[in-house]
């Protein structure tokens, strides 16, 4: 009897484990997906899934084999031989649920491979019905207006605040986030551009360290350029999961990478990045002193952006002021027809179309 039950423990446990691993494969792939690359998980997964079927029926099929050999010798025991043959076929119950778990979880990595095409593909059915808006706002087919509002440097100190502010004005307000990972120093940047990343906003590249001084600037050469916008990509690869896809110039491409870089424009086609300026602009950056008040920007959001039917708006979620203008100045032009979006490459304002 003794052996009877190592025999159960034993297959028992062995499908266990097997499926604890399985688990904690799909764990891995859907937590952590797309943080590694995706060709190289799926790989490791569908071999590890093949070393697991393949252990798991030559298991169950040992444990069969046995199984049924000791319990036609348990209920030649009497009552006791019973008995304990029931417990065993309970126990054979458990081990062929386990066999089915197995099998959901194989389907859940079938549909883990998946994912990459899925998204994408939602992705471009996005891009698509956008595109289409917009080229009916240039071709005055709609009464709808485009405000795509940007936010450069962060994340900040106050980027929870620009955030909160937004959820507050419903799920349909979007902005994006032109991000530099050592233009600011705060201590909960990772969860910010995170929180950016979930709650809908576009989250794209700034360079890495947003400076124009001659020591570490992104203009030094080109060299020193790619390797900014790269180590800038790899960062919110690294904390959201998500590449980014379009660049903005620290100081505008007009006004420092035209003429400081004229590469530059080269080495983002090589990287696969689209680029993009603004054409308002709440003139938010600067000396402290020179700053405008938040009722100043206030006016030249409401300004500037009707001038546009795809308005790009320039801001920054360090200064507090903007975020007090962004409160005003969003909700009035809602009431006047302008939504506001993500940007996406496939935008048309894109490149020397937003130019200032």
């Amino acid at each position: 009897m003794r052996t009877f039950f190592r025999v159960i423990n034993s297959i028992f446990f062995t499908v266990a484990l097997i499926a604890a691993a399985f688990c904690g494969y799909m764990v891995y792939s859907v937590m952590h997906y797309p943080q590694a690359e995706h060709d190289a998980e799926i790989a490791d997964i569908k071999s590890q899934t093949e070393k697991t079927k393949t252990d798991t029926t030559a298991a169950l099929e040992e444990g069969e084999e046995r199984l049924a050999f000791l319990q036609a010798d348990l209920r030649n025991l009497g009552d006791e031989g019973v008995e304990l043959a029931d417990r065993g076929e309970s126990l054979q119950t458990e081990v062929e649920a386990k066999q089915l778990r197995l099998a959901e979880l194989e389907a859940n990595v079938a549909l883990g491979e998946d994912m990459p095409g899925s998204v994408e593909k939602a992705r471009k059915a996005y891009a698509d019905k956008i595109r289409e808006l917009e080229e009916k706002v240039q071709n005055g087919e709609t009464s709808v207006r485009i405000c795509y509002w940007t936010l450069d440097d962060g994340p900040t100190y106050i980027t929870k605040n620009f955030l909160d502010a937004l959820d507050e004005m419903g799920e349909h307000v979007h902005v994006t986030f032109f991000t530099a990972n050592e233009a600011n120093n705060s201590p909960d940047e990772e969860e910010m551009l995170r929180r950016e990343m979930t709650s809908g906003h576009s989250v794209q590249n700034h360079s890495y360290v947003h400076s124009t001084l001659a020591s570490g600037s992104v203009y030094r050469s080109t060299e020193s350029f790619r390797e900014q916008v790269q180590q800038q990509d790899d960062w919110v690869y690294s904390v959201t999961g998500f590449h980014p896809t379009i660049f903005r110039f620290p100081g505008g491409y007009h006004s420092w990478g035209k003429d400081l870089l004229p590469g530059a424009l080269d080495v983002l086609e090589e990287m696969g990045y689209k680029w993009i300026d603004w054409n308002c602009n709440l003139y938010d950056a600067g000396a402290e002193e020179n700053l405008p008040t938040s009722s100043l920007e206030v006016t030249r959001a409401l300004t500037q952006i009707p001038e546009e039917p795809i308005a790009v708006m320039l801001g920054h979620d360090w200064n507090m002021n903007t975020l007090v203008a962004m409160k005003t100045a969003i909700p009035r032009l809602m009431k006047q027809g302008y939504v506001f979006l993500p940007l996406f490459p496939e935008s048309v304002t894109m490149g020397m179309n937003a130019k200032r």
